[in-house]
């Protein structure tokens, strides 16, 4: 009679593991993902934070800098000075 008692709680304990797998696995994987997620999403913050860095920083220039704004006039608006003759190349 013991021996038949001790298999039946060995199989008792081999389906509670099995089961209990079952119930955990979709848990640790949403778990995993979720990590996954707050690690990309710490890398797309950082570098947000570092665009607004530069950004700040080029505002910053833009207001108390005036050889900034020239060098924008000069780049994007192909503002000149006068007596000043801007070549234009296209490749």
């Amino acid at each position: 009679m013991g021996k038949v008692l001790t298999s039946f709680i060995y199989v008792l304990l081999v389906l509670v593991l099995i089961i209990s797998g079952i119930l955990v696995l979709p848990a640790y994987q949403k778990y995993k993902r979720t990590l996954q997620d707050v690690a990309s999403l710490r890398a797309d913050l950082d570098r947000k934070k570092a665009e607004y860095l530069t950004l700040q920083q080029e505002v910053h220039d833009l207001q108390h800098n005036a050889s900034a704004v020239e060098k924008v006039a000069r780049e994007q608006y192909h503002l000149c000075r006068d007596g000043e003759v801007i070549y234009i190349y296209s490749e």
